[in-house]
């Protein structure tokens, strides 16, 4: 009995047991070494996160600042320019009455002798019924086309089917469609450094760097052009008839459906010198396409391009002839 009693161990069990661990050299948690261990990871995050914000938010203020730098510059043009184009869409939507009624055909001598047919210029064609406020034309502008209306009309040389580029095309190169100036020029609006502001991690603003770099490469080289070089704005309103009904699908009206059909289109040249308007028309063209070849055209969507290209043609034809009539 003497002998167990010696054999077994003084005081509590987990006393003994940590007492052993000592002796090995291992040690055990306490709650307040985990306290300490879980308070210094809560201020790593802490400090990590507040380093991330700052870093984040100085790469933001250079961003911010790039984009101020170019609207101090480029924007000192493009903005008013932008502004008095919005200003006559409106006005010529608006008529003589303020309610849409057409004014009546005017031709500055100056639009019959002058030679900005040849120039380069700006072109827009929007449905009457869209042009309502600036934001109405910016967002149809940026899906508008340079259909074969201003190709017809205009004569600038192109340039780069004179060079024998296989790519070319039959059409010069201008006018500008206005999308393009919209789009190579959003960098320099409140709502894209709106967007930056509100970029809470890097990823997000990495894209807007992203799009800042292209902007400078690609988009704002097309936007000096537009300021620099542009003479004059072609802009065509047309008008809904009910023909055109047939081919909007059942859905809202369209300028594919109307440019399918005649149906009168308002058409208006500003001088951008001065913003000073040149001509305004309304027509109605309407053509036809005659196939030739022993293989006819059987595919229904480039038969209506066909027949687009037709009308719009007709139309620039009927305009022309009245710029040249003395």
């Amino acid at each position: 009995m003497a002998d167990l009693r010696r054999k077994r161990p003084r005081g509590l069990g987990i006393i003994a047991q940590g007492r052993e661990a000592r002796s090995r050299g291992e040690a055990r948690w306490t709650a307040q070494a985990g306290l300490v261990a879980g308070g210094a990871i809560l201020a790593g995050l802490i400090a990590h996160k507040f380093v991330s914000e700052h870093e984040l938010n100085k790469d933001r203020q250079a961003l911010l600042s790039k984009q101020r730098a170019v609207v101090a510059t480029l924007g000192a043009e493009w903005l008013p320019l932008r502004d008095n184009l919005e200003h006559d869409v409106l006005d010529a939507a608006d008529g003589a009455d303020g309610k849409g009624a057409y004014a009546g055909d005017h031709v500055e001598p100056a639009a019959r002798t002058s030679d900005f047919r040849s120039q380069p210029g700006l072109y827009l064609r929007m449905r009457l019924a869209d042009a309502t406020s600036p934001q109405a034309i910016r967002t149809v502008a940026v899906d508008a086309k340079r259909d074969a209306f201003a190709g017809c009309l205009l004569r600038e040389t192109n340039e780069r089917g004179a060079r024998g580029e296989v790519d070319g095309g039959a059409f010069a190169e201008q006018p500008w469609n206005l999308g393009q100036a919209y789009a190579a020029t959003r960098m320099l609006t409140d709502e894209w450094a709106g967007e930056v502001r509100d970029a809470d991690d890097d990823l997000r603003l990495r894209v807007f760097v992203q799009q800042y770099d292209k902007a400078i490469r690609d988009e704002i080289p097309i936007a000096i052009d537009v300021v620099k070089r542009a003479q004059f704005f072609l802009l065509v309103l047309d008008e809904d008839v009910p023909e055109a009904a047939a081919f909007a699908d059942g859905g809202p009206m369209t300028e594919e459906a109307l440019q399918l059909v005649p149906h009168p289109a308002r058409v208006f040249v500003f001088e951008l010198k001065d913003n000073k308007p040149l001509v305004r028309l309304r027509r109605s063209g309407g053509g036809r396409f005659i196939q030739a070849g022993e293989r006819a055209i059987s595919d229904d969507e480039t038969k209506d391009a066909m027949q687009r290209q037709a009308n719009n043609c007709a139309l620039a034809n009927l305009v022309d002839a009245t710029l040249r009539t003395p």
